[in-house]
Formats: structure tokens, sequence, C-alpha cells
């Protein structure tokens, strides 16, 4: 459903005249509605399927996984919209409708996991929870305050800084990049000390990114925005571990998928009210021009920075968040192990087939 939604927006961008943006935004909210019915099951299936002490490591490798994948197809973006500009669109829309409709093929050789007890299918229970309902509450004001900047951060870039299109795609190929990376090292703080340090240093990312973006705007800019745009790929990818995660860690196997449909929702309603929010600060402050943009993204800031104090409210056993942070540059090192050790190999595994040829 959510690729023949995908389909629709592809053919009605070649419409022209005043229901074209009529059009776009019903299929886009029909394409919203279907991916979040599928994001609620996917997260349930992978909870009855990976739950353990190394889930966040083992959810961060498959969504990684995914978005390795997406590489080429990043690269086909930045150049086909350097050939074509927009004209682009409707290419790469037909382009997901047909990846997404042979992804389906594998679905038939997945078993579902098996259960005893299923739960009942209601919304109530996880209303009840406090525990999880602080944590909702928490990561949907995360999102609220994350959306209202970066909503407009592509558009600060091509209209106040003056980027052209590709280069704005190239930075969002840079956080792709960076979000592969994220994700692994989100996995391993989420196992290691819990959800609460990671959800920490998310928040803690982003503040640091959004003063990138207004430093951008003063001199510098390439290397600032480089710098943000690496950032952004951590607090984007690390919050979808930690909620997973926590979801996992607070319900049983089959008694997952209201927590996280309620979750969902909440992010998702929260995003765009933080959207809409910023957008509402950007018209009231238009007599500032340019400056409106660094305006909202220092109420951002603020927003973040206030939300620090929400974490001692909610209980999970792990480990402070300071010693997460300390321990960040003893995992960068791990990792620069692990890859000096994977191209020692590759080495010597060249020089003993070079010597078998001789």
């Amino acid at each position: 459903m959510a690729k023949n939604s995908v389909l629709a927006i592809a053919i009605s961008s070649f419409l022209d005249g005043p229901y074209e943006i009529l059009a776009f935004a019903v299929f886009y909210l029909i394409f919203n509605v279907c991916e979040d019915l599928l994001t609620v099951s996917w997260s349930s299936w992978m909870r009855d399927l990976f739950f353990g002490a190394r889930m966040g490591k083992t959810l961060s490798r498959r969504l990684a996984y995914g978005k390795i994948a997406a590489i080429p197809v990043f690269i086909l973006q930045i150049w086909l919209f350097e050939m074509f500009d927009k004209s682009a669109f409707p290419f790469l829309f037909f382009l997901a409708f047909l990846s997404g409709i042979a992804s389906v093929y594998f679905l038939k050789n997945i078993e579902d996991v098996k259960s005893r007890r299923m739960s009942e299918p209601r919304l109530i229970p996880p209303l009840k929870d406090s525990n999880f309902m602080k944590w909702t509450m928490l990561n949907s004001a995360f999102c609220f305050s994350m959306n209202a900047s970066r909503t407009f951060f592509a558009v600060y870039v091509l209209e106040v800084l003056g980027y052209p299109l590709w280069l704005i795609l190239l930075f969002a190929f840079v956080a792709h990049l960076s979000s592969i990376y994220s994700l692994r090292l989100a996995g391993t703080i989420s196992d290691r000390f819990g959800n609460r340090p990671l959800i920490a240093i998310s928040m803690f990312s982003f503040i640091i990114s959004a003063t990138l973006f207004i430093l951008s705007h003063f001199e510098f800019s390439l290397y600032f925005l480089i710098l943000a745009y690496i950032l952004h790929g951590f607090y984007t990818s690390a919050p979808q571990i930690a909620f997973m995660n926590a979801v996992a860690d607070m319900t049983r196997r089959k008694h997952s998928a209201p927590f996280y449909a309620i979750g969902n929702w909440m992010q998702d309603i929260f995003s765009a009210l933080g959207s809409i929010f910023g957008g509402l600060v950007l018209s009231n402050f238009v007599f500032l021009g340019e400056n409106a943009f660094l305006v909202l993204f220092a109420i951002s800031i603020l927003m973040s920075l206030l939300l620090f104090p929400w974490l001692s409210f909610y209980d999970e056993f792990g480990q402070p968040t300071r010693s997460a942070v300390l321990s960040l540059p003893e995992l960068f090192l791990e990792d620069l192990n692990i890859l000096y050790k994977g191209m020692s190999k590759k080495a010597i595994s060249s020089l003993k087939r070079e010597r078998r040829e001789l």
C-alpha cells in the first residue's frame, strides 16, 4: 500500500494546475499512514526475534545494512538532480515503487515468531504504564524540538547560504554515511550503558549541530555544515535504537505492538507539531530576514536543553550518562582497532596470494 502511494505521487508529479499540491498531499498522507503501520509491525517483529542483552547491536546492524544498500541510490539522486534538477523527482518515485514491490517477494520465506500467549488488541495498557509514558513523552518532546529546526535546515542552506541543490544532497549523503557508523555506536551504547545515556547523547549532538548551523551564517560555512551533517547522522538514527530497545525491555514477546503503536504515533504527532511550530516562528520573525532562521535554531537549542532534567524521571537499570560519555573515546579506539585488524588480515591474505602466484 505504501509503495502504491509512492506510484501515485510519481503520477501526480506530472499534474499541473490548482490540484497539483492537493493530490500530492493526499497521496503523501496515505504513504505515511501505511509506513507507520509497517513500522509498528516491523518493530514488534524485531523485538520478538532478537530480544536479549545485545538487542541494540543487532537492531543497529540490521538498520545499517539497509542504509548501506541505499548508498547507490544516494549517488544516483545526486547525479539525477545535477543533470535534470527538479525533473528527476518522478523518476525517483517510480524507482522507489519498483524496489518496494520487489522487496515483498522476500517476505514469503520468513516465518513469524510463535508464542503461547498473544496480547489483547488494545491501546490502553501502554497508557497505564507510567514509565513507558515518561519515556515516550521525553522522546516526543525531543522530536518536537529537533524537527522545529531540522525541517528547515535544507531550506536555510538552499535559500540563505545559497548552496545548489546537488550540494545539499551531498550533505545528506554525508549524514547518511555518518548514520551507518552512528547506528553501530548507538547499538553499543544502548547495550553497555542503557537507553537513557543514548538519548542524552543524541540530544547533546543535536544541540551542537544546531549551533554549527548558526555559526555557518558568519564564516567558514562549508566546514561548519560538514560537521553539522556528520552529527545529523547520529541524532536522527540513535533515538530509534533507544526507543525500540526501551520498549523491548518493558514488554514481553507478542505484547510490544501496542507500545510501539502509541510511541510512534506520539513521535509523529510531535514531529509534525514541531515542524508547524518552526514554520510559525519563521513567519512571525520574517521582519528579521535571514536572521529568522538563527532565532529558530536558538529556540530549538533552548528547548532541547530544558529536556535534560526530564531524563531523571525515566526509570532504567543502566549506567550513568557520564560513564557513556567518558567511554566514547574508548569505543572509537575499539572501532579503529577492529578496522586495523581487518585491513591487516586483508594485507596478509593479499601477500599470501601473491606468493602463491609467484
